[in-house]
């Protein structure tokens, strides 16, 4: 099973241009913003690598990884 990555932006189009590169060697995912990040994360996950952009509405990237590293460490 390939090692599943998630990609977090508030562009599509950065989004797309990640999944066309290296969906021939990983697993990739993509969510739109932050709050989606968390649903996929959620729904899909675990993820072996969670990549964010850093500025996007809402919720910052730092911010939104906290969460993410907040609610995926292992029990």
């Amino acid at each position: 099973m390939a090692d599943k990555i998630l990609f977090v932006d508030d562009e599509p189009a950065v989004l797309d241009g990640y999944k066309r590169l290296l969906h021939n060697e990983f697993e990739v995912d993509t969510a739109v913003g932050a709050e989606h990040g968390l649903t996929s994360i959620r729904h899909h996950g675990p993820y072996s690598v969670v990549i964010s952009d850093m500025r996007m509405p809402g919720m910052n990237g730092a911010q939104f990884l906290a969460q993410v590293r907040q609610k995926t460490r292992i029990r």
